[in-house]
């Protein structure tokens, strides 16, 4: 690596001392802090983020307390948020943190350190490492590799990134520069100047050196989309009003790669319903996951009898587990209908009441 190089360091860490948006997990360099904002921000946007951050810290002030919670009450804090892996693994990799600091070693102190804990990566081992710890240690995201493809004019990084792990590397060496300025600085910059689409090339503090700046949108070359997956199901909503108000029934997912541990309406004719129970509302709605585009029909019944298979329970809509978003969503839609329909209308939405024999 070339005085360019060093110089575009530098200029990059001055750029991010200026400009860095104050965001809650900069505010201190607490590895515990630092560890949960980026499980948080993988794959979701600063914006998403924060509430989460904060809602998290305010109920788990410290690693202990998120490691002895349930994970039913994680996965509810983190509903809304995706990927919900990511929760689970946050749960185990607290619970590891916990015994650690229980046994007096304390948090990891190094990479390797890092990696030995459930659900951390080399991007999140690196970024712990730089940003709580002050080691030299880089990280690549998207944005960084972004940066750097487009500062070299590297036009197809191999797939595993090697090349610009090795460049990131180079640039966290820089001795001028702190390690965390540097990472943050690289990531800062892919974020908000040097963005997917229509980079703010003028305004850039590496754009003397960049070999890419001329034609910024070839770099690095856009992967081609895995092929869009179109799903259809159907669930059903069993509704009863108790002393305290409206209850659904919802079962727990146990398997499956996207909402394992979270609670769901049950699938169509996965209950034996009674005699004597209304059918009052049918919509559907649409929403994606990762690359499948999801199509959910809902039918709403107002049961007075129902066969409930093992692990279905009722719950009152005001004191719910752990939902997924689209869920949540319907939950809302609902109860506005359920109002309407409590009150005598006999047209519910766009569906007529029906009675089911």
């Amino acid at each position: 690596m070339g005085g360019m190089s060093v110089n575009s360091v530098r200029r990059l860490g001055e750029w991010f001392r200026k400009h860095a948006r104050d965001l809650p997990w900069r505010r201190d360099r607490n590895p515990y802090h630092i560890w949960l904002s980026e499980v948080m921000l993988q794959q979701t946007q600063v914006k998403t983020v924060i509430p989460y951050f904060h809602s998290f810290l305010e109920r788990f002030p410290e690693v202990q307390d998120l490691a002895d919670a349930p994970l039913d009450e994680v996965l509810r804090l983190w509903a809304g948020l995706g990927y919900y892996s990511r929760a689970r693994n946050l749960h185990a990799g607290a619970r590891a943190l916990a015994w650690r600091l229980r046994n007096g070693q304390g948090f990891p102190q190094n990479r390797e350190e890092w990696l030995q804990v459930p659900g951390v990566g080399p991007y999140t081992a690196g970024a712990v490492c730089s940003i709580a710890l002050g080691l030299r240690e880089a990280i690549v995201d998207g944005n960084v590799v972004r940066v750097l493809s487009r500062f070299y004019a590297i036009e197809d990084p191999d797939p595993r990134y090697r090349q610009i792990w090795e460049t990131a590397k180079k640039w966290v060496a820089v001795k001028e520069v702190e390690p965390e300025i540097t990472n943050q600085a690289l990531m800062e910059l892919g974020a908000m100047i040097c963005t997917p689409r229509n980079p703010q090339c003028e305004v850039c503090p590496i754009r003397r050196n960049c070999r890419g700046k001329k034609d910024p949108s070839r770099y690095p070359v856009k992967k081609k989309k895995a092929e869009v997956v179109r799903v259809e199901e159907e669930v059903w909503i069993l509704c009863r009003m108790s002393k305290s108000g409206l209850e659904v029934v919802l079962r727990k997912n146990s398997s499956g790669p996207w909402r394992r541990g979270l609670w769901d309406f049950p699938r169509s004719g996965t209950v034996a319903l009674g005699g004597g129970n209304v059918l009052f509302s049918e919509w559907s709605s649409r929403y994606a996951v990762t690359r499948h585009r999801m199509t959910r029909q809902h039918r709403a019944f107002r049961v007075s009898r129902a066969q409930l298979k093992e692990g279905d329970s009722w719950f009152h809509v005001d004191e719910l587990p752990a939902l997924p978003a689209p869920t949540k969503k319907a939950l809302l839609h609902l109860k506005k209908e359920f109002d309407q329909q409590c009150q005598g209308s006999e047209q519910v939405g766009s569906s007529t009441v029906r009675r089911v024999i």
